[in-house]
């Protein structure tokens, strides 16, 4: 491991001695002109070179009452994918997210411009173009890796979605990429500046490795070893969550019947106090089940061991997690999700979440409808009630987004 630690040091060291009187986004310019070029070379050429993305229009409000003021936004969400084959066992990505977002709430768009402008990879890869009063227009890379295969071996290095998660809402063992389940119009997730190793021991096995650096050079490292018993998968892990933590987890999927059964256990324990009881234990369960009517119900639990403080606004509620061990802001939390295909076309789905800790509660339906092969238009209601800094809230967030991909 202290060789994986050494070998990504020296990367990261002579990355940034060779960027460090270069604009970044003059590095960016220039990839985006040579893979272009690459796919005018090889477009022809057993496809070595794909595009992909979609473009979506989201409408927002925000509300704490139908009959008092709305908050208007709107955000025109551009995605971007590139991926290159140069030879067999060996490939690229450069995936980009360009959003322009409009607020008529000057201190809300503030909010997000700092948001938008946020990157904790190791290089800055995300830059607001422009920002004004009312709006900001911001392009981020969240992918940017080279991959190698090779039999039962494979490596990534690079920009990355490291996805060491079993369920489906919160994951304690997903260490190296923490995110929002409210955050729906971000499928991708965060990526990670990492280094991954992969061997697949056998059919039902596999044994990984990754390192991680942050914005601030700390390092998240560990290894994970996943095997198959009883019908049931399982995972063990262990390493360090950014030079603060040592952590161990444990995780399993399988079914009990017809029913899914998933699970994730980890430990976080602090590096300046190993020997005393300063730890935090973090644990989710969760059922689904499809019924033969094509009904999908979804339960889960999450239990977090973090000492909380009452003190902490919506927006933080509503962006969590910020890491694997903040998964959440009260001790108990439990989801129930319903969905439905009503007709080939049309899904309806209902969430529902109980907070008891701030009584507090979260209703999220949806319903999407596909106008045709490419294009999607869904409405999304979300609606949080509870103490929030000690004071009862009750806040309401509509959406509809058309969504056209590519």
């Amino acid at each position: 491991m202290r060789q994986l630690f050494n070998a990504y040091s020296i990367m990261k060291n002579k990355i940034n001695s060779t960027i460090s009187t270069l604009d970044h986004w003059h590095i960016i310019t220039f990839l985006f002109i040579l893979i272009y070029s690459a796919n005018i070379s090889a477009q022809d050429e057993n496809k070595k070179f794909t595009v992909a993305g979609y473009i979506s229009d989201l409408q927002s409000t925000l509300f704490d009452s139908i009959n008092k003021k709305w908050t208007i936004g709107n955000l025109i969400h551009n995605r971007i994918n590139f991926k290159y084959f140069p030879l067999e066992g060996l490939s690229m990505a450069l995936e980009m997210r360009n959003r322009f977002s409009f607020e008529e709430n000057e201190a809300d768009n503030a909010t997000t411009a700092s948001s938008f402008a946020t990157d904790n990879g190791v290089i800055n890869l995300t830059k607001n173009l422009a920002d004004g009063n009312s709006y900001v227009l911001n392009s981020t890379i969240d992918r940017l890796w080279m991959a190698y295969e090779n039999g039962k071996f494979h490596a990534t290095l690079g920009r990355q979605r490291i996805n060491w998660g079993q369920t489906l809402v919160w994951n304690p063992n997903d260490i190296f990429n923490a995110y929002s389940f409210f955050d729906f119009d971000y499928v991708e997730r965060p990526g990670s500046d990492a280094l991954r190793i992969q061997y697949y021991n056998s059919e039902v096995s596999s044994t990984e490795l990754a390192v991680k650096m942050n914005k601030d050079k700390k390092i998240t490292a560990a290894a994970l070893y996943r095997f198959n018993a009883f019908e049931y998968d399982f995972q063990v892990l262990g390493g360090t969550v950014n030079q603060t933590d040592y952590v161990a987890g444990f995780g399993w999927s399988g079914a009990i019947k017809s029913v899914s059964f998933r699970g994730e256990v980890s430990y976080f324990q602090p590096e300046k106090k190993f020997s005393d009881t300063t730890g935090v234990l973090l644990a989710s369960i969760s059922f689904d089940h499809t019924f033969e009517n094509s009904v999908m119900i979804l339960a889960e639990y999450l239990y977090d061991g973090m000492k909380f403080s009452n003190n902490f606004s919506f927006q933080s509620l509503y962006n969590a997690p910020l890491t694997a061990k903040n998964l959440s802001f009260v001790k108990h939390n439990l989801i129930l999700q319903i969905s439905y295909p009503i007709t080939p076309l049309l899904t309806g789905t209902l969430a529902g979440m109980i907070l008891p800790g701030i009584s507090g509660y979260y209703l999220g339906p949806s319903i999407s409808y596909s106008l045709s092969q490419n294009l999607d238009a869904s409405i999304y209601l979300q609606s949080f009630g509870g103490k929030i800094s000690g004071k009862e809230q009750h806040i309401n967030l509509s959406f509809l987004r058309l969504k056209f991909s590519f």
